[in-house]
C-alpha cells in the first residue's frame, strides 16, 4: 500500500523523509525515473533525489539504473554530475546527485539571445566531461540537451549515466531491434540524437558519442535539429542516409572553421568523425581563443589555420589556462582553488623545471624542451621582473635544479648521454661562474636539517641492479649514508624526493620500465615502502608539500590530461586542481605558502616526408610519431599519442597515402606502444598496452579478414617481423623472444638481457642494444653465433619523449641505414652479406661510419627515419612552447 508521503508520480509530498534527506519538490519526470529536490540534513546541502520510475521495475531497468550509479560516481570531472549516494526504498532504487539550480540546455539557450561563442563555450567544458569518461571507458549513449543542465551562474553539467556502458553493444538483446522502434524500453538512447551506428543497432566506440553531440551542439547554434521527420522511422532514415543541412544556410554568421568542425562530427562513416571526444575540444578551445582576438567572421583560408596552428598560439593558450581552471565541488571545505595564473617568463619556446629560492625572491629553471631530462641551458631571475640570466652553456642533458639552502648556489642533475657515463649533480653560483661536481652517481638534490641541526641531502643513487634508483639520505659530502626508499629491481627507479616540513614522511616520485608510477609517501625512517598518495591511477612526475605540511600537490597525467591535483595530509582524497588543453608539469611552492610555480604548455609533434619532391608536410593536427614506410614507399605509418596510465608513448596508427594525402585511423580499438608492418602491408604486429601495465604482442591483418590476437602473455616493449611465420619481441626485462605468427613455438633467442631494435628481411639478424652498457649497439645473429659489436656509445637508452630510429635494414637489404649522434647515414651492402665491414672494436665517432664503404649522410635532422631507399625519409619537427606561472591558492 502506498504511504500518504510516497515519493511517487504526482503522490510526492513535501517533508517526506528518505534517510538524511528530507524531500522538497519534484524536479522532473524521465524515460528511467522521477527526480526530486531534497535537502541533506546531515551535510546541509540541497542535493538531486531520482528514484527508478515504476513502470520500469524489471530487472533490465534495474541494471540501467544500478550502472548509472556506478558509471558517474567513477568519474571525477567539474563538468559531470557528482553522484553522492545510492540506495533502494520500498523495493525502489534511488539515486543522490548534486543539484544544479538552473534547467537543461534547451531552457538556458532559449532563456536569453545567446551568440555562437556563448554556446561553443558552454558546451567545451561538457565536451571536456564527455572527453574524460571516454578516457575511462565509458560512452555515455544518450547525449542530448535535456541530459546537459545548466547552473544559474551558466556552468554545465553532463547528466544522466543511465545508458552509460564500458564500449558494449547498443542493443540490450537481439530481440530489441525487432520489438519495434516506438513504445517503452524497445530501443537504447534518444532516437533524434543517436548515431547512424547507433541507430543500426552496431557496436559503438567514442566516435557515437562525438556523433550526438555535434547534434547537440547544431541543434543549439541554428535552432533546429539536423535529422527530422514525421515519424520516428523518417528520423532513423535521416540519420542514417540524409546529409545534414547546410548551417552556411542557417546560420551565415558561424565562422567557417566552427561549421567545418561541426560537419567532421556528423560525418556518417565514425573513420571520418573526429577520432577522440579531446580532438573536438582542443578545436573548439582554439576556435573561442582565435575569436577572442579577431572581431571579423574568419575567412576560408582560416580553417586549414584551425587545422595546423600550434607554434603561433603558444603565449595565447597558456594565458587562455587561467579561463578553464574550474572548481571541482568539494567533499569537505577545502582552500578555494586558484583562480588567476600569473606568468613569469614569456619564451617562445620552453621553460620547465621551476624552483624558487629559500627567500622566494628568485626563480630558477631550464630552458628547454623536455619536463624530465632536458638539453637546455640552467637560468635564473629575479621576481617579479628581473631578466632571466643563462647560467650554463654545456650539451649535458639537465634535471630538477634546486636552490641550495643559503640562495647563492642552484644544484641541477645531468643525464647520462654520449658524452656522460654516470648521473651527478653539478652546482653553479647564482652570480654566474664555472659550475663544479657536487656529487657523483647522485641526482634530484634537496636539502634539509636533520635533529641535530646537521645540513644533510636528500638524492637518488643508482644501485647497480639494471636501472634502479634509491633514494639516499646523506651529508653533504656523501658520508652518513642512509637508504630511505629501494623500490622493487630491476627497474624501479625513484627519481624525486621530498621532506616533509615535520621531518618525518618523504613524497618519491618514481617509474618503472612501462612508465611513470603514481607519488609514494614514505617514512623518512625508512621503515616501510609506504603508500601510494594522489590520483590513482596516474602517472605522476613531481610532486611538492605545502610550507605548513597540511598538503600536498602533484602534478600527474590521469585520464583529463596532465594536471595539478592536491591532497590534505594525511588522509584527505586527491582531487584535481586545474584543467584544460594545456599541460602543467612541475611545481614548488613559495615560502609563504600562498602560491606556487609551474610550467604550462603543450607539445606538437608533426611527420614530414623528404623525397624527390623535397621536404613536405604530412601530419597537422597532434602528437604523430614513430613513423614507418611500406615496403613500396606509397604509404607512411604513424602513431597519435593519446593519454596512457601505464606506459610512456601510446597511440593510436593511422595510415596515409603519400601520393593522394588520404588518411585513416587502423585498428581504433587498440593503443600501440610499437609497431611494424609486414614487407607485403598486408598485417601488422605490435604492443598494446592496459590500465594495468600488462603490454602484450599482437598480430593484425590490416583488411580486416580476421580479428587480431595476441600472440603472448609476456609484456613486451618492441616487436618485429622475423623470418617467414615468425615474430621476434623485446621485453620489458630486456630478453628477446621469437614466437610464431599462430602463437606457437615461443622460446627466447638470447640468454644475456639485451633490447632489440631492428631485424634484417629475412630475420637472420638482430641489432640490440646492451641496457648495461648504455647504448651499445650490437649485431647479434637470431639463430646464433658470435655477435658483431657495432658501437660502444651510439644508441643512449630510449627516453619519455618519443621513441627514435637508430639502425635499421631497408626491406630489400641493399642498405643500411644507422642513426649516429642524431646523423643518419645509408650504407650500401653487398650481396648475401648482412652487415658492411665493421671495425673489430666498432665504430666509435662519426667519422667512422663516413669511413665505411660507401656510406653517405642522408639527414642531419635529430628525429629521423628512414625510408625504402635512402632517397626518401621521414622527420619529425617537435613544437614545445612553455612558460612558468606563479598560481596563487588560498
Amino acid at each position: 500500500m502506498k504511504s500518504e508521503n510516497d515519493p511517487r508520480p504526482g503522490s510526492v509530498v513535501s517533508g517526506f523523509q528518505l534517510g538524511t534527506y528530507c524531500i522538497e519538490a519534484q524536479l522532473g519526470e524521465g524515460g528511467m525515473g522521477v527526480v526530486y529536490r531534497a535537502f541533506d540534513t546531515k551535510l546541509r546541502r540541497t542535493v538531486a533525489v531520482k528514484f527508478l520510475s515504476d513502470d520500469l521495475s524489471d530487472s533490465a531497468a534495474r541494471r540501467r539504473f544500478q550502472r548509472e550509479a556506478q558509471m558517474a560516481s567513477s568519474l571525477n570531472h567539474p563538468h559531470i554530475i557528482t553522484v553522492y549516494d545510492a540506495g533502494e526504498f520500498d523495493g525502489r532504487q534511488y539515486l543522490v546527485t548534486e543539484f544544479v539550480d538552473g534547467g537543461t540546455l534547451k531552457t538556458w539557450v532559449r532563456s536569453d539571445k545567446r551568440g555562437w561563442s556563448q554556446i561553443v563555450e558552454l558546451l567545451i567544458g561538457v565536451a571536456d566531461g564527455l572527453a574524460a569518461a571516454h578516457q575511462a571507458g565509458i560512452l555515455h549513449r544518450d547525449i542530448k540537451p535535456e541530459n546537459i543542465l545548466v547552473a544559474k551562474n551558466g556552468y554545465a553539467k553532463l547528466a544522466d549515466f543511465g545508458l552509460a556502458k564500458q564500449a558494449q553493444p547498443l542493443l540490450d538483446d537481439a530481440a530489441t531491434i525487432t520489438a519495434g522502434w516506438t513504445g517503452q524500453g524497445v530501443l537504447v538512447g534518444s532516437v533524434p540524437y543517436m548515431s547512424p551506428e547507433q541507430a543500426s543497432g552496431k557496436s559503438l566506440d567514442a566516435r557515437s558519442d562525438i556523433f550526438s553531440f555535434g547534434v547537440v551542439l547544431f541543434e543549439m547554434l541554428a535552432g533546429r535539429r539536423p535529422f527530422e521527420g514525421a515519424t520516428t522511422l523518417e528520423v532513423l532514415e535521416a540519420i542514417a542516409h540524409r546529409p545534414a543541412p547546410s548551417l552556411e544556410q542557417l546560420c551565415p554568421n558561424l565562422p567557417v572553421v566552427l561549421r567545418t568542425a561541426i560537419d567532421k562530427t556528423l560525418e556518417k562513416d565514425p573513420a571520418a568523425r573526429y577520432q577522440t571526444m579531446q580532438e573536438l575540444v582542443v578545436d573548439l578551445r582554439r576556435l573561442t581563443r582565435q575569436s577572442a582576438t579577431a572581431t571579423a567572421e574568419p575567412t576560408q583560408g582560416s580553417a586549414s589555420v584551425f587545422k595546423w596552428v600550434a607554434g603561433a598560439i603558444a603565449l595565447v593558450l597558456v594565458a587562455m589556462s587561467a579561463a578553464i581552471v574550474f572548481r571541482r565541488p568539494p567533499a569537505a571545505p577545502a582552500p578555494t582553488p586558484p583562480t588567476q595564473f600569473i606568468q613569469i617568463t614569456n619564451f617562445a619556446d620552453s621553460a620547465t623545471s621551476p624552483a624558487l629560492s629559500p627567500d622566494g625572491r628568485m626563480l630558477t629553471f631550464i630552458r628547454g624542451p623536455s619536463t624530465f631530462f632536458s638539453q637546455g641551458q640552467i637560468y635564473v631571475k629575479l621576481l617579479p621582473d628581473g631578466q632571466p640570466v643563462q647560467l650554463t652553456d654545456t650539451d649535458i642533458l639537465k634535471f630538477a635544479p634546486r636552490f641550495t639552502p643559503d640562495g647563492t648556489r642552484i644544484s641541477y642533475s645531468n643525464g647520462i648521454g654520449l658524452d656522460v657515463a654516470s648521473m651527478d649533480t653539478w652546482v653553479v653560483p647564482v652570480g654566474g661562474g664555472n659550475p663544479k661536481r657536487l656529487l657523483t652517481n647522485g641526482e634530484g638534490l634537496t636539502w634539509f636539517r636533520d635533529e641535530a641541526g646537521q645540513q644533510r641531502v636528500l638524492f637518488s643513487e643508482l644501485t647497480g641492479l639494471g636501472g634502479q634508483m634509491s633514494i639516499v639520505s646523506s651529508l653533504e659530502n656523501r658520508t652518513e649514508p642512509r637508504n630511505v626508499y629501494v623500490p622493487p629491481p630491476p627497474d624501479g627507479m625513484a627519481h624525486r624526493s621530498y621532506l616533509s616540513p615535520d621531518g618525518r614522511q618523504v613524497l618519491v616520485v618514481e617509474m618503472d620500465n612501462h612508465s611513470w608510477l603514481p607519488c609514494r609517501l614514505v617514512p623518512f625512517d625508512g621503515s616501510s615502502a609506504g603508500k601510494p598518495v594522489g590520483p590513482i591511477p596516474s602517472q605522476c612526475t613531481d610532486a611538492a608539500w605545502t610550507p605548513d605540511g597540511k598538503w600536498v600537490y602533484f602534478t600527474a597525467m590521469t585520464s583529463n590530461g596532465v594536471h595539478i591535483w592536491r591532497q590534505r595530509y594525511p588522509e584527505g582524497t586527491p582531487e584535481q586542481l586545474t584543467f584544460g588543453a594545456s599541460t602543467e608539469e612541475g611545481i614548488d611552492f613559495a615560502p609563504d605558502g600562498r602560491s606556487f610555480v609551474t610550467s604550462i604548455g603543450t607539445s606538437q609533434s608533426t611527420l614530414w616526408v623528404h623525397d624527390s619532391r623535397g621536404d613536405r608536410q604530412i601530419t597537422s593536427e597532434g602528437y604523430s610519431f614513430m613513423p614507418s614506410f611500406s615496403g613500396d614507399g606509397s604509404k607512411l605509418y604513424y602513431l597519435v599519442r593519446s593519454y596512457g596510465l601505464r606506459s610512456w608513448n601510446q597511440g593510436s596508427l593511422w595510415v596515409v597515402d603519400l601520393e593522394t594525402g588520404q588518411r585513416q585511423p587502423l585498428l581504433p580499438d587498440f593503443r600501440m606502444l610499437y609497431y611494424s608492418i609486414s614487407s607485403d602491408g598486408r598485417r601488422v604486429v605490435f604492443v598494446a598496452v592496459d590500465d594495468k601495465g600488462r603490454s602484450p604482442v599482437w598480430l593484425a591483418f590490416l583488411d580486416g579478414s580476421a580479428k587480431p590476437r595476441q600472440l603472448t602473455m609476456i609484456d613486451a616493449g618492441n616487436v618485429f617481423f622475423g623470418a617467414p611465420g615468425e615474430v621476434l619481441f623485446g621485453t620489458t626485462d630486456f630478453h628477446v623472444y621469437r614466437v610464431k605468427e599462430d602463437g606457437s613455438g615461443l622460446q627466447k633467442v638470447i640468454t644475456k638481457p639485451l633490447l632489440p631494435v631492428a631485424v634484417s628481411p629475412d630475420g637472420q639478424w638482430l641489432a640490440v642494444q646492451d641496457p648495461s652498457a648504455w647504448g651499445a649497439l650490437i649485431a647479434h645473429p637470431a639463430n646464433g653465433g658470435p655477435p658483431i659489436r657495432l658501437c660502444d656509445f651510439c644508441a643512449p637508452p630510449w627516453g619519455t619523449e618519443t621513441i627514435p630510429f637508430y639502425f635499421g635494414w631497408t626491406p630489400d637489404n641493399k642498405f643500411l641505414h644507422w642513426n649516429f649522434a642524431s646523423a643518419t647515414y645509408a650504407i650500401p651492402l653487398q650481396p648475401g652479406r648482412p652487415l658492411p665491414l665493421i671495425p673489430e672494436k666498432g665504430v666509435q665517432s662519426r667519422e667512422g661510419v663516413t669511413a665505411l664503404r660507401g656510406a653517405r649522410l642522408i639527414s642531419e635532422q635529430e628525429r629521423t627515419f628512414p625510408g625504402p631507399s635512402p632517397s626518401a625519409y621521414a622527420f619529425m619537427k617537435v613544437s614545445t612552447q612553455r612558460n612558468i606561472y606563479r598560481i596563487p591558492v588560498q
